[in-house]
């Protein structure tokens, strides 16, 4: 898979996801602005609308990849089951201490994420993308912090669970604004009978 090299090429940066029902999303944004209310120092905080739960990301691939991870959506779906997960706590990477994303974690469903992970995982790498270079840790961003920050009070955000029925691949545009998701492709999951 080769960087940018041509102009003839198109590119596109793309994620997989899985992405959340608005009342969640609103939900997190009252919880996301009251920790913000509490910080003192530079985070860039996600924006309502791109809450997700990272299953992939994937980066700037050349635009003849898009159909082939499509492909590999479709087989993936038809291996997993829609299932439940919950988020629950907030924390931070490395440490809350001194954080440089904050994040509200997952609990419950974490084998089937980690399932859904290794199979889509297994089948871009025979596609030619790069292998994921870090763990897999699914958490929901609330921010990146962009300098040394003081959280003036303790935060748990309480259990809320969803059914995932949908995997999404996103493409991410970058702007002076902040990125903009826009899902350009999903697949249902086997129900769960």
């Amino acid at each position: 898979m080769a960087k940018k090299s041509s102009k003839d090429i198109s590119y596109k940066r793309l994620f997989i996801a899985i992405d959340f029902p608005e009342d969640l999303k609103e939900k997190i944004f009252v919880f996301q602005k009251s920790v913000r209310n509490s910080i003192i120092g530079n985070v860039k905080w996600v924006e309502k609308e791109n809450f997700h739960l990272t299953l992939r990301f994937i980066g700037e691939v050349s635009e003849k990849y898009v159909d082939e991870i499509k492909e590999v959506l479709d087989e993936v779906s038809h291996y997993v089951e829609s299932f439940s997960i919950t988020l629950e706590g907030f924390g931070g990477f490395p440490s809350l201490s001194s954080p440089r994303v904050l994040w509200i974690g997952i609990k419950d469903g974490l084998g089937n994420l980690e399932k859904i992970f290794d199979l889509i995982e297994r089948r871009l790498v025979k596609k030619g993308i790069p292998k994921e270079k870090k763990p897999f840790s699914p958490h929901l961003t609330l921010g990146r912090v962009k300098e040394n920050i003081r959280i003036l009070q303790d935060f748990d955000f309480k259990k809320e669970e969803i059914l995932v029925e949908e995997i999404v691949l996103f493409e991410s545009t970058l702007t002076p604004q902040g990125p903009i998701y826009q899902p350009i492709y999903k697949v249902t999951l086997k129900k769960h009978i």
